[in-house]
């Protein structure tokens, strides 16, 4: 199930990537540009996954009689060094594109970004990600705008794993603990209160829809169970048709409208969807990894970058929507923005880049099982 879920948390980063450029993708490429309009549903897709991992993680914890305190440390790990780092990265994008600039026009102009307006208050609230509380109108990526708006699902995120390790403390209490916060998540869909939009109660459905996936699969409740001839192919047939009409729906424009018309919101309708796509998915995991091992060259081929981009997907979704600016200075002198190698070759020098970052700023922080994991994920 690793190459699996390594390969749906790519496939979430790069289509928030491209959602965040989807108007350098308009005139070149039409057809991705009208699919990845709903690319912002990578966030619930990311969450999904987040609650299959965490609950996860979170059960072995309690198997290996390990610490509360050991798993939130592996998670603060996980998020906050990165993230620090990338702020660092962020900060100097602008000054970099300026020096760069200047060798054309032998002039430097100094750039005037928004986050020099930024008291040390806000930064304060930045760096811990407090700054998500109290945003006007619930906005909460504009409370980030001004460095990074991504950086806010980094804060609901972490609130996720507070919870996990408050419930964690309760080791007897655990799963009625999570069962009650889910229970409230509900409640609040049908009868909203006004809370601050900045805390994770809003969000712990997506992450349930997770949570309830790992614990289905856990149990033995696969697709398998129900199907148990050639159950692989047929599942891996019928994820393949709900794949392909969330693509026609994304280019018809329609995939919000049937979403919402199911679900109480958009993201929690396309939550349940991922699950479903993985669950379908799940017995075709290890076949997965014999192809990437040991299947057809153009098999492996695919694979392979699809597991890498996994990997680095957290350095991605930090990074790609100011780094990117770095290779376009240098690829619009190519490529015409209406040449489809323009947006590629960009997408594919970010990738580039984010993957530096990883290797520098994301892996030494990694728990060793972590690097062990993503080692497994990636050997030949």
């Amino acid at each position: 199930m690793n190459l699996l879920l390594d390969i749906a948390r790519g496939a979430a980063a790069l289509l928030v990537f491209l959602f965040h450029i989807r108007d350098a993708l308009v005139e070149p490429l039409p057809v991705l540009a009208a699919m990845v309009s709903f690319g912002s549903l990578g966030v619930p897709m990311f969450f999904v996954i987040s609650g299959y991992v965490i609950s996860a993680s979170a059960e072995a914890t309690l198997r290996r009689s390990e610490t509360a305190g050991s798993f939130l440390k592996r998670r603060f790990m996980r998020i906050f060094p990165p993230f620090w780092l990338s702020i660092v990265v962020v900060v100097a994008v602008p000054y970099l594109v300026a020096a760069v600039s200047s060798l054309k026009s032998g002039v430097f102009e100094m750039p005037d970004p928004r986050f020099l307006a930024l008291t040390g208050g806000d930064w304060l609230g930045l760096v811990t990600l407090a700054k998500v509380f109290g945003t006007p109108d619930g906005d909460l990526q504009a409370a980030f705008s001004p460095v990074n708006s991504v950086y806010w699902t980094l804060a609901i995120e972490f609130q996720f794993y507070l919870c996990m390790y408050l419930a964690l403390l309760a080791r007897r209490y655990f799963h009625l603990l999570i069962g009650l916060v889910t229970g409230a998540s509900l409640l609040l869909i049908a009868r909203p209160l006004p809370l601050d939009a900045g805390w994770f109660i809003h969000y712990w459905p997506m992450f349930a829809v997770g949570i309830a996936l790992q614990y289905l699969l856990a149990a033995g409740w696969g697709v398998e169970r129900w199907v148990p001839w050639r159950a692989r192919g047929l599942a891996a047939a019928v994820a393949g048709g709900v794949f392909l009409g969330v693509l026609v729906l994304a280019y018809r424009g329609t995939l919000g409208q049937v979403l919402r018309g199911v679900f109480p919101s958009i993201e929690l309708g396309f939550a349940v969807v991922c699950a479903l796509l993985l669950w379908l998915a799940a017995p075709s995991g290890s076949a997965l990894e014999a192809h990437r091992d040991r299947g057809h060259p153009v098999l492996r081929w695919l694979l392979k970058p699809a597991a890498y981009l996994g990997v680095i997907s957290y350095s991605v979704y930090l990074l790609h929507g100011k780094l990117v600016q770095l290779p376009a200075m240098v690829v619009r002198q190519v490529f015409a923005p209406s040449n489809p190698l323009n947006p590629l070759t960009c997408v594919l020098l970010t990738l580039a880049l984010c993957g530096l970052f990883h290797l520098w700023a994301e892996k030494p922080f990694m728990s060793k099982r972590q690097r062990a994991i993503n080692e497994k994920v990636l050997e030949s």
